[in-house]
């Protein structure tokens, strides 16, 4: 039976005793009450941000002597953040923690998270009790849980796919199991149900088994540097999320099935790989039924759902945030509006949310088809198309044969090798990351620009300026 101390972190607007009944279930499987421990913080104050907040756990865990202690977590929703934020904040911070589980964890945030910044989502959401922090939502913390959100981009690239993870297979990286509902709310919460939740977290983006594209499209990269997939560091500890039959956001915390509590149970028993590759062997068997049932889109069996996040930048890695994403079936080039319909893949636009405060993040929700992951997809072409909004200035990307490019015209790219097993663009029930590099330049690119001119001095000065320029 584990002996750690066991700290319970909740999500936003909730408070800690949302988790009594997870208490009780530890408690019933011979854990000791006085070593769970129940967090409660503050998400309903505007000026607080997610880093805040794991600021506070590190204050709370000095202040309760857990400073050199072993612990477990078990976090829901947006507390996953919570404790990323915190992890990420001191290199020995995760050496401490030996077991994270989240339950529905918000790891790449909500598409609920925008409402939440409207009045009516501070009518429900905002706190009540009045005050100087009456009816606020939480602005700061709900920005950072918006869909496609420069915080958890950020995050990402800090603790899954930077040079050293924190999630590893070594002995002083925590282990890391997810779980999410295959079941949205009922009742009159249905009116906020989107496809392929359970009801506030996305299935394809809780998972901390993100991956990173790369497409680098300026002038003088070689054609074989213009894409490269992040691979995995090697030792990464791989995250998926184990799905819960029956299971919505709120009822995965507040009834819990007896099942449930024993994975964790067993999980937060694991000490070495082989007992993690054991335990995730078994809690795959056990889940791949409720799995099933949510590799399915508007009854059509699926091969189950992705996120993408796209960011563009130009060369100096500022934001670009006026473009437009297409993926073709076919080469597009030449093709009038009529036939570009036909070969459009219209699932990819037809679920996508620019992050209010930086609409250069772009997050698109798509469902795969049926045996994409075994036959691929054959031709597939991207194309990009960004505006400056003057017409002194274009943004551009050089794509394979287009070196001597004169006006701004879109990027036509085949990505066709990508869209193949076994480096494919497509894995389900992921969030990968895509980001795209093209260059700012004044127009037109091969010769001056309206925006500076420059001509022989000749002797012809305007009246009242010298040979030293002006006066």
């Amino acid at each position: 039976m584990p002996t750690n101390k066991i700290a319970l972190i909740h999500g936003y607007s909730d408070q800690g005793s949302s988790f009594d009944t997870w208490a009780g279930k530890l408690q019933s499987r011979g854990f000791d009450a006085k070593q769970i421990n129940i967090c409660n913080y503050v998400s309903l104050n505007n000026e607080i941000t997610i880093p805040d907040i794991g600021e506070g756990l590190n204050r709370a865990i000095q202040d309760v002597g857990w400073g050199d202690s072993e612990y477990d977590a078990i976090v829901h929703s947006t507390g996953m953040l919570v404790i990323r934020a915190y992890l990420c904040n001191d290199a020995g911070r995760p050496q401490n923690l030996k077991h994270l589980v989240g339950l529905a964890p918000a790891t790449w945030g909500s598409p609920l998270a925008n409402q939440g910044r409207s009045f009516l989502g501070m009518l429900f959401r905002g706190s009540k009790q009045l005050g100087p922090d009456f009816l606020n939502a939480g602005d700061l913390i709900l920005e950072g849980l918006e869909l496609g959100s420069e915080f958890t981009w950020k995050l990402a690239h800090r603790d899954l796919l930077g040079d050293k993870p924190i999630f590893t297979t070594a002995s002083d990286s925590p282990w890391v199991a997810v779980f999410i509902g295959n079941t949205p709310y009922g009742g009159i919460r249905e009116l906020i149900n989107q496809p392929a939740t359970d009801g506030t977290v996305r299935w394809a983006g809780c998972g901390l088994n993100a991956r990173k594209f790369v497409v680098d499209l300026r002038r003088g990269v070689p054609e074989d540097g213009r894409i490269a997939e992040m691979g995995f560091v090697q030792g990464r500890q791989l995250i998926p999320m184990f799905a819960v039959d029956g299971r919505n956001h709120g009822t995965i915390l507040s009834d819990p099935p007896d099942d449930l509590a024993d994975q964790v149970t067993k999980f937060l028993s694991v000490v070495t790989n082989d007992d993690m590759n054991a335990w995730t062997a078994a809690a795959k068997a056990w889940s791949d039924p409720a799995l099933q049932q949510m590799k399915m889109d508007k009854n059509t069996p699926n091969d189950g759902w992705q996120q993408f996040v796209f960011h563009l930048i130009d060369e100096y890695g500022n934001s670009v945030p006026d473009y437009v994403v297409d993926l073709f079936s076919d080469d597009p080039t030449g093709l009038g509006a009529d036939d570009l319909d036909a070969i459009t893949i219209k699932a990819f636009d037809l679920d996508v949310h620019a992050y209010g405060p930086d609409k250069a993040y772009r997050c698109f929700h798509v469902s795969l088809p049926k045996g994409i992951l075994i036959n691929g997809v054959g031709t597939l072409w991207l194309r990009l198309t960004a505006s400056s909004g003057t017409d002194l200035i274009a943004y551009q990307g050089y794509a394979p044969g287009k070196t001597t490019i004169t006006e701004a015209s879109p990027v036509l790219l085949d990505i066709s090798k990508y869209g193949e097993p076994p480096h494919s663009l497509f894995a389900p029930f992921t969030t990968t990351l895509v980001e795209i590099i093209v260059n700012r330049e004044p127009v037109p690119f091969n010769k001056q620009s309206k925006l500076l001119t420059m001509a022989p001095y000749g002797g012809n000065a305007p009246a009242g300026m010298g040979a030293g320029g002006a006066k």
